[in-house]
């Protein structure tokens, strides 16, 4: 009967070293998903690029992911400070329990949607939609009566040195005005910003820029998402042997 006691006692340490730890991580995690989103928010409009990010959708929420990482940020950190604030007061009672796994399961669940959804875009298989969205972003930038708006689409072209959303879309169109002075079509004008620099005719399109840099910063927030999904789903078990 000892015997058992102490083993229990044992397993009991090491759930709540690994419940400590994955606290801790859930904790820095979400500074980081805070950091990430107020980033994103103040410097990109919200979204991987500085463009005019909106719609209702699915997908639209995760290609303006700057509100979307700052509430998922903002709820790991909430989640954590309170369990960890409950571990060292021990107060690992019924309540406290209870709450907790109905937070973790919320947290798991906000996690596990983040990284389906984020990996996704980031992936070689992304739906179609993306690009959908992204033209979309981008040519409500360029078609924008306000000129500090029209001007993101500009930086885009500058820091990637591409022009229009697709390859050859501004070849007689390359600063929103026709080459010898004709008038841009309507097509043309919904994809080639009105900008004071001229870009090369050569350059690429800027959708492949754009996607790049969506994979760069959605990539690792998916995998992150993920492992945090998993350490979390682990953890619920893990709860119930301390």
């Amino acid at each position: 009967m000892a015997r058992e006691g102490r083993e229990h006692s044992r397993l009991s340490k090491i759930a709540l070293t690994f419940h400590s730890i994955f606290l801790t991580t859930l904790l820095v995690a979400g500074a980081a998903f805070l950091a990430v989103g107020l980033w994103l928010q103040l410097s990109k409009n919200g979204g991987p690029v500085n463009l005019e990010w909106s719609g209702s959708g699915f997908l639209d929420a995760f290609l303006s992911l700057g509100i979307a990482a700052i509430v998922i940020g903002a709820v790991l950190v909430a989640a954590s400070v309170f369990a960890l604030c409950a571990i060292s007061r021990s107060c690992l009672g019924s309540i406290a329990r209870v709450l907790f796994i109905l937070t973790t399961l919320v947290v798991a669940a906000a996690l596990t949607l983040m990284a389906v959804a984020t990996l996704l875009i980031a992936s070689d298989g992304r739906p179609a939609k993306v690009e959908e969205l992204i033209r979309s972003s981008w040519e409500r930038t360029v078609s924008s009566d306000d000129p500090d708006v029209v001007a993101r689409a500009c930086a885009v072209q500058a820091e990637y040195e591409c022009l229009g959303f697709d390859e050859g879309d501004c070849g007689a169109c390359p600063t929103g005005v026709g080459v010898d002075g004709r008038v841009c079509t309507d097509a043309e004008r919904a994809v080639c910003p009105r900008c004071d620099e001229a870009f090369s005719i050569g350059s690429p399109g800027c959708f492949a820029s754009i996607i790049d840099r969506t994979e760069n910063v959605f990539y690792p927030l998916g995998v992150v998402a993920a492992v945090l999904a998993g350490m979390a789903v682990l953890d619920l078990f893990v709860v119930c042997c301390i």
